[in-house]
């Protein structure tokens, strides 16, 4: 009979395609992940993997111990924790989130928890979008905050839960200064300062720069909110983040803001979850966020990412391509 432990490490792999990466996400090495994966197989009777050429492709019988891999993942962990939280509103809550989010929305909450229910206990992993919606998925987190849409998974639940309004960050006495509000070609026409690539504060700034007329020139990359206010004070550039990270950055540099005039309803901010109940005190929490990030007591629709529309596509500045974008890892951890 093949163990749980095992069907863990065969779905890192069959998620993946790849025992190296398989073994980071389970913290194993690599011949560890491999010999249980040849155990497996062998407790199967069949292979469920097609090797070839340094790379790894799932058999029929592979794809279809994926999904009760996932199903017997998830009942096991549902029986581990219907025996943990035998007392409601008790245990050990893991909340992933990237920087701004945790401290903005997460960490004000912990207070007021505490004192509701003092049996509780929160975890706060700063992690970026990606990793964050990895957690979920991994079950290492019972929940997760994102800036934007996560990764398309069927497994995962995202509820958009508020927006984050993006303005124009500028230097003390910028030309830009005068005008109420930005557009793309005015913002275009000026030297930028981006965050990393993959982050989703410089996707939604290309998604807006598309509709420029003229092509914008990055001048710096910064890896985090603070750096980047401190390239634009210095003069280096204009820049875009959302109005929560420029509060959250806590640095003195003089800049200003202008709102975009094509902002729209601004950058998405969604809760994550997996497919399933929670426990009582992970869900007590979680309605706890829900009526923090949106300030008020109204629920906000549920939203399968499966089917949801409105992708974009994201002109990459530096490689000259479009790719369709609806979610996308963020390694600056925002």
């Amino acid at each position: 009979m093949f163990q749980l432990r095992q069907l863990k490490i065969f779905l890192a792999a069959a998620e993946t395609l790849s025992f190296t990466k398989a073994a980071q996400r389970v913290h194993l090495s690599q011949p560890s992940v491999t010999e249980q994966i040849q155990a497996l197989e062998r407790s199967v009777g069949q292979p469920l993997f097609i090797r070839k050429n340094n790379s790894l492709t799932l058999t029929a019988a592979g794809q279809r111990l994926t999904g009760h891999a996932r199903e017997l993942l998830a009942m096991a962990d549902d029986t581990l924790r219907a025996v943990q939280d035998d007392i409601e509103h008790t245990g050990t809550i893991r909340v992933a989130a990237p920087q701004t989010l945790c401290t903005c929305v997460l960490i004000p909450l912990l207070a007021g928890y505490g004192e509701l229910h003092p049996g509780a206990r929160v975890e706060i992993q700063e992690r970026n979008s990606s990793a964050t919606a990895q957690a979920v998925l991994d079950g290492t987190a019972d929940l997760g905050l994102v800036h934007g849409w996560p990764i398309n998974d069927a497994n995962l639940r995202a509820e958009l839960i508020a927006r984050d309004t993006p303005v124009v960050v500028m230097p003390a006495g910028h030309p830009l200064g005068g005008a109420p509000v930005v557009n793309p070609d005015e913002l275009a026409a000026f030297a930028l300062i981006v965050t990393m690539e993959g982050c989703r504060y410089r996707e939604y700034l290309e998604a807006l720069l598309q509709e420029a007329s003229v092509r914008p020139c990055i001048r710096g990359v910064a890896d985090s909110a603070p750096a980047l206010i401190q390239m634009v004070s210095a003069g280096l550039g204009v820049s875009t983040l959302p109005r929560m990270a420029v509060d959250t950055a806590g640095t003195a540099a003089p800049v200003e803001l202008r709102p975009l005039s094509t902002a729209g309803e601004g950058l998405p901010i969604c809760l994550l979850t997996l497919e399933r109940k929670p426990a009582p005190h992970v869900a007590a929490f979680i309605e706890m966020v829900r009526l923090a990030a949106m300030g008020s007591d109204e629920s906000m629709p549920a939203v399968d990412v499966q089917h949801r529309t409105g992708r974009v596509a994201v002109a990459d500045q530096e490689q000259d391509r479009v790719s369709d974008v609806v979610g996308g890892s963020d390694p600056s951890g925002r």
